[in-house]
């Protein structure tokens, strides 16, 4: 970093200190894990998606919520806010691919095909998602879930005797049906792009569970090699993936958890214990910071691309139109989407 753009991230973060002062108790700056470690420090509140969702439920007092993330976590926060609280989203072009892989055309013909079978399903849809989706599954008996709580999802529509149709992440809904011993020939993965047959229905006799054809670029990226390889290198290191990973990384982990789950369980590990993190490598730098007594290293160098499209600058950007009064885009959902994703999204919260 040269002098020049020292002092003018040194005066960017200053401007965002004063702005953050002047708004006060109007003010809420939320932020995912992923995010760089700049906007980490500069948010009220930092977590998962279960934890942001119950968070944005409860931020009755402010004026204004900042969402530092992608597009759909900042949905979640219009959707659980109230209707006179305005949300903004530095970078309303941050999107996570992952929730690109479903759309609510495909996944509707699916459940008109799937519940022609006359098996009794229903929709799980995993936070990563568009809020049509999330308003789909409100609509029809179902709920949003997290990696968090993905198992007590599964196992919720299991006991109502119903086949939860989970979307859009296959490796997620694989590892939690491998972790609640559901084999692979008890799974039935739908492929938007080739399961849509021209006459017939699919054959889903005897599955307990139905997953879409989607995925995470940043944990499919984590490879079995690594794992033998940083195991070869470091010797007694841990192993620690977040279960959007493939199957055959998470089966050579030694833990396996949502971030909030890897967090904590680092933080209350042993001082000098090693830890390789198969994650988002901006979050594996920040529990690099936060626990110097460890070795913390990441399982191999993936970023989320998408958001790291936030940055101070624009964050900046947004508090300071909000002081001066300035129009600039907020974040909208359509109201009937907002009204069953709510309910999808409660009903979440309600089981976890």
């Amino acid at each position: 970093m040269t002098a020049d753009s020292s002092i003018r991230e040194r005066n960017i973060r200053e401007r965002i200190a004063a702005a953050r002062r002047e708004l006060g108790k109007d003010l809420v700056v939320l932020a995912h894990y992923y995010q760089n470690i700049d906007i980490v420090r500069s948010a009220d509140f930092v977590g998962d998606s279960l934890q942001l969702a119950r968070i944005a439920s409860r931020q009755h007092d402010a004026r204004y919520i900042v969402f530092c993330a992608v597009s759909f976590m900042a949905e979640m926060a219009r959707i659980l806010c109230e209707p006179r609280q305005k949300v903004f989203h530095p970078e309303p072009s941050a999107k996570c691919p992952l929730a690109e892989m479903a759309v609510i055309d495909d996944v509707e013909k699916a459940w008109e095909l799937l519940t022609a079978t006359g098996r009794h399903l229903m929709p799980v849809v995993y936070v990563n998602s568009r809020a049509d989706l999330k308003a789909f599954c409100g609509k029809n008996g179902g709920f949003v879930c997290t990696s968090a709580n993905a198992k007590e999802a599964m196992e919720y529509v299991l006991s109502r005797d119903a086949i939860p149709f989970f979307f859009p992440d296959e490796n997620l809904g694989s590892n939690t049906a491998h972790a609640m011993g559901i084999p692979d020939n008890e799974i039935f993965l739908w492929d938007p792009f080739h399961d849509i047959p021209d006459t017939g229905l699919p054959d889903i006799a005897g599955k307990k569970a139905i997953l879409w054809k989607g995925f995470c670029y940043v944990h499919v990226a984590f490879r079995p090699s690594d794992i033998e390889e940083i195991k070869k290198t470091h010797g007694d290191i841990s192993v620690i993936v977040h279960p959007e990973c493939t199957p055959d990384v998470v089966n050579l982990s030694d833990h396996v958890g949502s971030t909030s789950y890897i967090k904590s369980t680092i933080e209350a590990a042993a001082a000098g214990t090693k830890w390789a993190v198969g994650t988002e490598v901006n979050f594996v730098n920040c529990l690099r910071a936060d626990n110097p007594d460890k070795l913390i290293i990441p399982l191999r160098e993936c970023e989320c691309r998408d958001m790291s499209h936030e940055t101070l600058l624009k964050f900046l950007t947004v508090l300071e139109n909000i002081l001066e009064g300035k129009d600039q885009p907020e974040v909208t959902v359509d109201p009937g989407d907002a009204r069953y994703a709510r309910v999808a999204l409660e009903r979440m919260l309600a089981i976890t």
